[in-house]
């Protein structure tokens, strides 16, 4: 990597490091754990506080305070405008989060709760020993207690303490071997592999009377092929359809540090447009014996610059993508004279930034000399014309919103139904991090509408402990990690470059034979060397035909 990234932790020290910090405690406007009465007003009050009279740290106790309403209509809690500000709760004997802030409400099907916790237009905050969670959880987890493949009807029992009620939807649902609480691998696409997914779900569990709905039957939704007695199956009350749990927007120099999500609705963490985030022992894990997090992604990353840091995290159970390093192409509407076009979507581009063309070999970088928001996109005037082939239709990439450096170290993605990271940012090294039981293929590469192409990363002394089973990316085979592009505004497209895939452990252990442990195509320059590979028969593809490995 070209730059270190020790001047940008430093900044981002603790507050108490620093003079005149102003110390508060959320006890002071009335906060109190543990006596089930709600703290939002106080918690209210005290987060203005602290933004009053910044540099701040906003302190909590040990216990669990209660949200059962919203401070505002978009949120329960928030910091807009702040600077300065850390939150910073109480940890256990074993140095966990020991402070939890809980929203409690009733769940029905069609509960929807703004964000928990939102930061916006806010810089160098600090959130750290935190217990992010839901009561009840917003969704369920139960065991198989018969299956009649005749009538296609499952009878479960839903496991202590979680929830349940007749007519729950059953929204992102799959079946786990509670022994080990790994998911069950079978089929080869997401709707064979899964029991619902998508939108719209129309399973419904129906409760058997007399058990307070501790009991479910689901009829004629397919389960019956797909389990068998003893199986867990995990659900959702919704599978998208409603606001994240947490957001942090246009926003600068933002660190999560020792939180724990045990259950999200919708995604865990939008971040977007925003510079230096950083992720310290953030962990993605279900609770009380409820096998799956949420609906969809963990941290979903978009637009962002500067520097990115994911470290000691832990990502499990979730029901899609676990990471998300996502950025947008623009598309050229209009061709407006020789260094003038009109783009959609388009960003506010500061003067002196670059804007990257992907035509010709190797793509272009232009300086913008003005950027002028016009409807449906922006104009844009470089400071020299635009490179040849530059069309109508041209992709194009918005350095202003681009990462610098990331890095992605000793953090463990594990039993989710997704892929364990999806990137489409340039300049990232992932390494010391485990792979487990993630249904689809680490992916890198622009999708079919959005994206960027992935250039200058590093994937070093990472540990596959199997592939995954579902050719999401559509490449004829399940993979543990793909390089490609399946991007529309391209034909067979090499701008995926200079990568390193070195020092990693692949691992096939129940025997895929149509399995590749590395699949490259749609790049260039991709360096593959001292890698091992246990299992396999097709260790590297490249451009769909299997190579053989520099060991």
């Amino acid at each position: 990597m070209k730059r270190s990234l020790l001047p940008f932790l430093l900044a981002l020290a603790p507050l108490t490091l620093c003079a005149g910090v102003t110390r508060l405690h959320v006890a002071d406007f009335g906060a109190r754990p543990d006596d089930g009465r709600c703290d939002t007003e106080a918690l209210v009050a005290a987060f203005a506080a602290a933004k009053r009279q910044a540099p701040a740290e906003l302190h909590f106790a040990a216990g669990t305070y209660t949200l059962t309403k919203p401070g505002a209509k978009e949120h329960y809690l928030a910091l807009i405008e702040a600077r300065d500000v850390a939150l910073i709760g109480a940890v256990d004997a074993q140095g966990g989060p020991a402070t939890r802030l809980e929203r409690v409400f009733a769940l029905d099907n069609d509960t929807t709760l703004p964000n928990q916790l939102a930061i916006a237009r806010s810089e160098r905050i600090t959130v750290r020993n935190l217990v992010l969670a839901n009561n009840p959880p917003l969704g369920s987890t139960a065991r198989v207690l018969a299956v009649d493949r005749e009538k296609d009807e499952v009878l479960v029992e839903v496991l202590p303490g979680l929830p349940a009620y007749d007519g729950m939807r059953c929204a992102s649902a799959h079946a786990w071997d509670l022994a080990t609480g790994k998911l069950k691998r079978f089929g080869t696409t997401p709707e064979s592999a899964t029991l619902t997914i998508g939108l719209n779900i129309k399973a419904f569990w129906r409760a058997v009377p007399g058990t307070d709905a501790r009991r479910l039957t689901m009829t004629g939704a397919g389960f019956s092929k797909k389990v068998e007695v003893g199986d867990g199956i995990s659900w959702h009350h919704k599978s998208a359809e409603m606001p994240n749990q947490t957001s942090v927007m246009y926003s600068r120099d933002i660190v999560f540090e020792n939180v724990f999500f045990p259950n999200v609705g919708n995604m865990g963490m939008i971040a977007g447009y925003n510079h230096n985030l950083t992720f310290r022992r953030v962990r993605f894990e279900p609770e009380n014996g409820n096998l799956a997090i949420g609906g969809r992604d963990g941290l979903h990353l978009s637009m962002n610059s500067g520097e990115l840091l994911v470290e000691d995290c832990v990502f499990k159970g979730l029901r899609m993508d676990p990471l998300v390093i996502r950025r947008s192409f623009g598309i050229v509407k209009e061709v407006r004279g020789t260094d003038t076009l009109f783009i959609s979507p388009g960003y506010d581009v500061p003067a002196g930034d670059r804007i990257r063309f992907w035509v010709g070999e190797q793509p272009v970088d232009l300086v913008v000399k003005q950027a002028k928001r016009q409807k449906g996109g922006y104009a844009y005037v470089f400071t020299g014309a635009v490179p040849a082939g530059t069309a109508v239709g041209t992709a194009v990439s918005f350095q202003t919103y681009s990462l610098t450096q990331g890095v992605i170290r000793r953090t463990l993605f594990a039993e989710n139904f997704g892929s364990a990271i999806v990137n489409f940012e340039e300049n990232i090294t992932v390494e010391d991090c485990t792979f487990d039981n993630n249904s689809y293929q680490v992916k890198y590469g622009p999708n079919a509408v959005s994206g960027g192409f992935v250039r200058n990363n590093v994937v070093r002394h990472n540990v596959f402990l199997n592939s995954s089973w579902i050719d999401i990316a559509r490449r004829g085979q399940p993979a543990a990690i793909v390089i490609h592009s399946l991007s529309r505004f391209f034909k067979e497209p090499r701008y995926n470059a200079n990568i390193l895939i070195t020092g990693n452990v692949f691992k096939n252990p129940h025997g895929q034979a149509e399995a590749a442990a590395i699949d490259v195509r749609h790049a260039e320059a991709v360096e593959i060397r001292d890698n091992v590979y246990e299992g396999y028969t097709r260790e590297v593809v490249r451009d769909g035909v299997v190579v053989a490995p520099t060991r």
